[in-house]
């Protein structure tokens, strides 16, 4: 039998109404937030104590980060693109990535919108740069980009097929791709462009409509997407990566609810991977 993909979840993005300390432990693996968690603009010390924090929670290992650069003004493309500020910021990500075992970090399309008005040949060396400077930080520290393209036609690649294009114009072997369900739906992609070149596929990020796995009726695509990711050889990891409610009504318990999700999305992998 082929080696299943790792489950994961996303953690600490609403740590207010989402408590970390809440998720089941049973996952593979979690997926973190720079910005609101790893927050490079912090003092060391301080980076240290929440650090600490992170390791109380409990959690399966940390191995994917998101929500790389966001606040304080950042900007990939466009006018007020802040080079020092970025370069700073991602060598600090990185570092710290680094000392909590991540090995993928997920980098959002809609970075890269095109301001309007601003020239689109001037977005794309931009985001050229700074795609080279994530790869420098990621082969530093052993890391893996994964580029994820929004199904916002205003950035540079709002479709998975052109991520991989962008990704190969960048050429470091670091540079990859996120295949993310929710926006191959909204531009009705085909999930089998996730066959096409399967080594430029990174990580995958999977939601319900306004829920997590297993609130709605994506069952059967979810079980075609686990057959495509099983049939490439994929042995990166699935994360919820979505809002979370109460699937009885209740108000949510983000413990209970992270628990049924596992079990379904279980149960999913076992069947495809022993069909």
């Amino acid at each position: 039998m082929a080696t299943p993909f790792k489950l994961c979840i996303l953690f600490g993005d609403k740590p207010d109404i989402r408590p970390p300390g809440q998720i089941s432990t049973n996952w593979d693996i979690c997926e973190i937030p720079v910005a609101i968690q790893i927050q490079p603009f912090e003092s060391d010390a301080n980076w240290a104590a929440k650090k600490a924090e992170i390791a109380s929670w409990g959690l399966p290992p940390i191995r994917v980060a998101s929500h790389f650069i966001q606040f304080w003004g950042l900007k990939a493309v466009g006018p007020d693109v802040d080079w020092e500020q970025l370069e700073f910021w991602t060598r600090r990500a990185y570092r710290r990535l680094g000392e909590l075992g991540v090995e993928v970090a997920g980098i959002y399309g809609g970075f890269f919108a095109v301001p309007n008005g601003f020239s689109r040949a001037e977005a794309i060396d931009q985001a050229l740069r700074f795609c080279h400077l994530l790869a420098d930080g990621a082969e530093e520290h052993g890391i893996t980009v994964a580029l994820e393209p929004f199904s916002d036609l205003d950035t540079l690649f709002p479709r998975y097929l052109e991520g991989i294009e962008f990704a190969k114009r960048v050429n470091r072997p670091s540079v990859k791709v996120m295949a993310d369900l929710n926006y191959f739906l909204k531009l009705d992609q085909p999930l089998e462009d996730i066959a096409a070149e399967p080594e430029f596929c990174a990580h995958v990020h999977i939601a319900e409509g306004g829920g997590q796995p297993g609130t709605g009726d994506r069952t059967d695509l979810y079980e075609r997407l686990f057959r495509i990711l099983r049939d490439t050889g994929y042995e990166g990891a699935v994360s919820c990566a979505c809002a979370w409610i109460s699937s009885d009504g209740g108000e949510l318990d983000f413990g209970t609810e992270t628990e049924k999700t596992l079990h379904y999305l279980k149960d999913l992998r076992e069947k495809i991977y022993t069909e």
